[in-house]
Parts: structure tokens; sequence; C-alpha cells
């Protein structure tokens, strides 16, 4: 065998070498991309199970409930405060899953339904007095979403549990 025909060879090997190399990395970034997908989604869980964790405080469902049809105004300071405090952590998580949703680390499926969970809050009275006082806080995008989900309503009433 002549040294070209050895230098041929050695060529087509590489190149044999440089592909499979690239087939694996494809396979390595689909898994990440996988992982990635899962990690969001129970990150999602997380901030649905804080949620109600807070909710289970003493008292905490009592102004909820008070909420869904009363105005912030007629809230005393403290109750004002913690129901603030509340609303600013869903809205965060929400917001955290909108700028994941514009970069596509999750299904179109998946930020849909996490949609209409978070308009079913909005149509809380004292939820919209406080995005009214709070929107300003947040990105335009976002801000632009909340204002579309609350325009649209709630997807079911809060308290039903028929579908």
């Amino acid at each position: 065998m002549t040294l070209e025909q050895l230098y041929f060879i050695a060529g087509i090997v590489s190149s044999v070498a440089v592909i499979a190399s690239l087939i694996f990395v494809g396979f390595q970034l689909r898994h990440s991309a996988d992982q990635q997908r899962i990690a969001t989604a129970v990150g999602y869980y997380d901030i649905f199970r804080d949620h109600m964790k807070i909710l289970s405080e003493a008292g905490m469902v009592d102004l909820f409930l008070r909420g869904l049809d009363t105005d912030p105004q007629e809230f005393e300071a403290a109750d004002r405060t913690r129901l603030n405090v509340f609303y600013t952590m869903v809205t965060r998580g929400y917001q955290v899953m909108h700028y994941q949703a514009r970069k596509k680390v999750f299904e179109e499926d998946f930020w849909r339904h996490s949609q209409n969970h978070f308009r079913d809050h909005l149509a809380s009275k004292y939820y919209q007095g406080f995005w009214k006082a709070r929107r300003h806080h947040f990105p335009p995008s976002f801000r632009k979403l909340v204002d579309e989900l609350i325009k649209a309503g709630p997807t079911a009433p809060l308290l039903e549990m028929e579908p």
C-alpha cells in the first residue's frame, strides 16, 4: 500500500469519525433539551406548590376568597400586604414561565395550559386591583400578556370543580 493510499484511507476514517461525533452531539443536545423541559415542568410544579402552601397558612384562604369579589381598598393594610406578597409571588412565577416560553424552553401546549391556570387567578377583583397598582414593576411584554389574559377572562369559575 502506498503512502498516498494510506493518506486517502486516513481521510475517509477521519471523516467518518467526525460524522459519528456530530451525530453523538446531536443526540446529546436533544437529551439536554428534554432534560431542560422536564426541569421547567418541575419548576412550574414548585411554583404552584409554593402558592398552595401559602394558602394553607392561617387566614390566607379566607383572604384569598374575600379577594375574589372585593377590591384591595376594602382590606386592612396587614391583609393587603399578605395578599400583595402572595400575588407578587404568583405573578413573578408566571413572569419566569413567560420568559421561558418566549425562549421556547418548553412546548406551546404546556405554556397554554399554564396560562389557563393563571387566567383563573386574574379573575379575582383583588388581583385586578393589585395588577393596576403594580404592573409597572414588570417588563412590557409580560404586561401585555397579563392585560390580554385579564381581558380574555377566566377559563372556568375558580371554585367550581366541573369541567
